[in-house]
């Protein structure tokens, strides 16, 4: 792939992710999985625009764009993700004392949502952002795009991953283990762009889904993040007024979370 078709990629696959960000903040018909939709690509496009970085495009304010826009929906998608996990949880042990939790959370993410959507009918004030955002990234000079930044920004991933895992492990505070899962999912987020979009990019390591470290770097995200929305779960349920079946479901959580 030449460097201009690799700026044409970049370019067709930012402006699929705006895509995909304004229609999920635009559905009506089921919002709390629509919003967890709308961060993931939030999250996607924000990497790419990471890989960018000394690359001739100035992408700076679209990013800060997107950062405010995905923090601004970090409380709904966790409301929504810490009902499924409860559900999730539930369903392995049909333990019917999970109901009165259940019931708590999904009122509890309903009231989230609501107060938002009273701030922000449907979203527009996002939608106006994630429009600027979007126009902001289609003026750029793409064409100009060359293959040392990327690689560069690669590996440069590649090392905050590493320095974050030491770190993680050294002192085992929540900070550590957070910023180093948010580490390793850019970087996993990153390798599958440049899967995607076939960017062999030279002397870098392996970007094929065959690499095992590839895999491992997937396997590690996924239980990374399972276990940050873990804890989420236990914070909130330990908030609950005491009932009958709280502590059988407090048990149950504490078995799932991996050690602080």
């Amino acid at each position: 792939m030449s460097a201009a078709e690799a700026g044409e990629a970049f370019r067709q696959r930012a402006l699929h992710e705006c895509a995909a960000i304004a229609a999920a903040l635009s559905s009506a018909s089921d919002p709390h999985p629509a919003i967890h939709s709308a961060r993931k690509a939030i999250r996607r496009l924000r990497s790419l625009l990471a890989l960018l970085e000394h690359a001739a495009l100035d992408v700076e304010a679209a990013d800060l764009g997107l950062k405010r826009l995905g923090d601004g929906l970090s409380r709904l998608r966790d409301a929504h993700v810490v009902v499924e996990v409860a559900r999730q949880l539930q369903e392995r042990v049909a333990d019917p004392r999970w109901n009165g939790v259940i019931r708590m959370l999904v009122l509890r993410r309903e009231r989230l949502l609501q107060a938002t959507l009273q701030r922000d009918p449907g979203f527009a004030r996002r939608l106006r952002v994630l429009a600027a955002v979007q126009q902001q990234l289609a003026v750029q000079p793409w064409h100009q795009l060359r293959r040392g930044p990327l690689r560069q920004n690669l590996e440069r991933s590649w090392r905050r991953v590493d320095k974050a895992a030491a770190r993680a492990k050294r002192d085992g505070g929540a900070a550590a283990v957070h910023r180093w899962r948010r580490r390793v999912r850019r970087l996993r987020m990153q390798l599958d762009i440049a899967c995607d979009l076939q960017l062999h990019v030279p002397h870098s390591r392996p970007l094929h889904a065959s690499g095992h470290r590839y895999k491992a770097l997937h396997r590690l995200s996924d239980e990374l993040g399972r276990q940050q929305d873990l804890r989420l779960l236990r914070n909130l349920v330990r908030a609950m007024p005491a009932s009958d079946g709280k502590r059988s479901v407090m048990q149950q959580i504490n078995g799932e979370v991996a050690p602080d």
